[in-house]
């Protein structure tokens, strides 16, 4: 479940544009050859039209193309990603093939979720409470469900770790993956979660890597969490791959460790920076916080620097 912060209900409406993936591309090229612009309204042609324009200006497909609800304002941002020397190949598991499946019951709690989740987002009612290392929405509905899903996994963890190790079902994976995001916090469920970050499909690593963001708010659960996968899969050419990735890596460099700081700033900095110009201030403020956290910079000056250049972030890092 992809959230973001809305203050207002969502509208049918292209709110930004946001590249990534760019690097050695005419990112600025590419924008204006595309056939839609910020405030057209939204249309199921869009993503069709953006994967078209990329083949046409790049002469390679786009990595991905996501509408994404909502931007602050309550309108779709639309995230490109391009084919660039700052989108690298992120290595995913093996499909596993077993038979096992989620319990009925969990499934339509699932579902039920799903739809309050929603029907929230819709409706500028998605900000969410992180603190106890579990998503937590604010939306009364929504919150109660969520507190009945903790329970349940809590007695039932055997069956929520069957199903995210070995079905082959990708939905009942992809929600295994967020039920045990509410269960007992340990070195197991980090494992696991761990692990199912780099599963074949895009909806189970989404919902992983979430959950292990939401740990990452604990101190004791942050330790626990080995960064090398979130700074490779940072530099994915899938949308949800970078974003979530971003979300955990907030939580891993509010310490500042100078070893992980120097790792991402050789391995990821491209990519941190596409990250942080998005106009989608909502998802871009992942890379501007690990940008600050990189350069020891406020995040205020980030920000001031931001709608700049890729350029004029670079200039704050020490040693530029």
């Amino acid at each position: 479940m992809s959230l973001c912060a809305c203050t207002l209900a969502a509208r049918d409406r292209v709110g930004t544009i946001n590249l990534y993936g760019y690097k050695g591309i005419d990112a600025e090229a590419l924008q204006r050859a595309l056939p839609f612009r910020t405030g057209d309204p939204y249309t199921t042609q869009i993503k069709t039209e953006a994967r078209e324009t990329v083949q046409q200006i790049v002469g390679r497909p786009a990595t991905d193309v996501e509408a994404i609800c909502c931007d602050q304002n309550g309108d779709l941002s639309i995230f490109i990603g391009l084919p660039g020397a700052s989108s690298k190949p992120f290595p995913y598991n093996a499909a596993p093939t077993g038979m096992v499946r989620l319990p009925q019951e969990l499934w339509n709690l699932q579902k039920q979720i799903d739809t309050a989740v929603h029907a929230a987002v819709l409706a500028g009612h998605a900000r969410e409470d992180d603190s106890e290392g579990y998503a937590l929405l604010k939306d009364p509905e929504s919150r109660a469900l969520e507190l009945k899903l903790r329970a349940y996994v809590l007695e039932h963890e055997e069956e929520v770790y069957a199903v995210l190790e070995s079905s082959s079902n990708n939905e009942h994976r992809k929600y295994a993956a967020n039920a045990l995001g509410y269960g007992r916090q340990s070195r197991e469920q980090i494992a696991a979660l761990l692990r199912a970050s780099s599963d074949a499909n895009d909806g189970v690593r989404d919902e992983a890597v979430r959950a292990l963001g939401c740990l990452a708010q604990k101190p004791e659960m942050c330790k626990l969490i080995v960064p090398d996968l979130f700074v490779g899969m940072m530099n994915s050419g899938i949308w949800t791959d970078r974003n979530k990735a971003s979300l955990v890596l907030v939580g891993l460099t509010e310490s500042r460790d100078p070893k992980l700081l120097a790792r991402l700033r050789a391995e990821a900095l491209d990519s941190i920076i596409e990250m942080a110009r998005w106009k989608d201030e909502g998802h871009a403020g992942f890379g501007v916080a690990i940008f600050a956290h990189i350069a020891g910079a406020p995040i205020d000056k980030v920000l001031d620097a931001s709608p700049v250049s890729d350029e004029a972030l670079r200039a704050m890092l020490p040693g530029q």
